[in-house]
């Protein structure tokens, strides 16, 4: 892979080897560049998509054993039980199911029984509400999986998150879906906001050992953190403060303004729902990419609560 040797004022820290935005830096929040460098980075990965039989994935009781705030808005937990001796890790940017206890309460309720696939609960327990989360990590010694979760709002879930603490007891469920990028990319570029982080991180490690771009928005400076296995100066960080940009603006603009590489590039992305279908198009019609060339995920959309999964923006 080729890279710059050269150092550029503006980039943080220095950074060498080539950057998509060429006329303005995030992490200098847009401050104007003749041009700005961010490092490309090689890492290893698998080859084949696998596709799972549609069932009911199996549940597994939880106990929050430790959790610690990573930045202002988004907490680690690790959770662990027993059963979690069932789960299989399933491919990149995979997603779970946590069931979360009602307002209220710091427990999670069990169903009596099931009836098809809808529980039930018993008389006057209110039912727990579902959300969707990545699997970050598995480890199969310690019966321990975490889980990033982000304080998004006052939706139910971000109200939950406020208030656990270790010792709380959930229920997750899966995992499902997931993501092995082809090996004949010549590029790979991996767009995020807040929400898809988690599984972008999971992306990025599972990428060939190609260039590899990374654009990852945020609230603000506070949420920029070290990401696991993935090189501090990899991601290219952009922020919607102090401007108050809509959510999805950084990602669009940037990508309306990248360079994209010569040969056959593959995108990966997880944001807001309106934002990513506005980039699915740009980079179909105004780039020349095929559909099969990108991955595309709206995780939520402005207005609604409990945006559906599956949204991938190809309708």
């Amino acid at each position: 892979m080729r890279r710059s040797t050269g150092r550029y004022k503006g980039c943080p820290k220095g950074i060498a080897g080539p950057c998509p935005l060429p006329t303005r830096c995030p992490s200098r929040r847009h401050r104007p560049l003749s041009t700005i460098h961010c490092r490309s980075r090689e890492i290893p990965m698998s080859e084949h998509v696998h596709k799972r039989p549609h069932r009911l994935p199996p549940r597994y009781p939880v106990t929050i054993r430790r959790l610690e705030w990573l930045t202002p808005r988004v907490a680690n937990l690790v959770l662990h039980g027993p059963e979690l001796s069932g789960f299989e890790p399933a491919d990149p940017g995979s997603h779970i199911k946590l069931i979360l206890p009602p307002p209220g309460e710091t427990d999670t309720p069990q169903p009596l029984r099931r009836e098809g696939r809808r529980p039930v609960f018993a008389e006057g327990v209110t039912p727990p509400f579902l959300r969707t989360y990545t699997p970050l990590r598995y480890n199969a010694d310690t019966l321990e999986l975490e889980v990033e979760m982000l304080l998004h709002g006052d939706s139910p879930a971000s109200n939950w998150l406020r208030s656990a603490r270790p010792g709380h007891n959930i229920i997750a469920a899966g995992p499902r879906g997931g993501w092995v990028p082809p090996q004949d990319g010549d590029w790979y570029l991996v767009l995020a906001d807040d929400t898809g982080i988690p599984a972008a991180v999971q992306v990025l490690q599972a990428l060939p050992d190609r260039p590899v771009t990374a654009l990852f928005e945020v609230v603000d400076e506070q949420e920029r953190r070290s990401l696991p296995a993935v090189p501090d100066d990899l991601p290219c960080w952009l922020y919607r403060e102090p401007e108050g940009l809509t959510a999805g603006v950084p990602l669009e603009q940037a990508v309306r303004e990248a360079q994209l590489p010569a040969g056959r590039g593959y995108v990966w992305m997880a944001l807001e729902a309106g934002a990513m279908r506005r980039i699915r198009r740009h980079l179909i019609e105004d780039r020349g990419l095929l559909s099969e060339q990108m991955v595309t995920r709206g995780y939520w959309k402005l207005g609604a609560s409990d945006h559906p999964d599956g949204d991938y923006g190809t309708e």
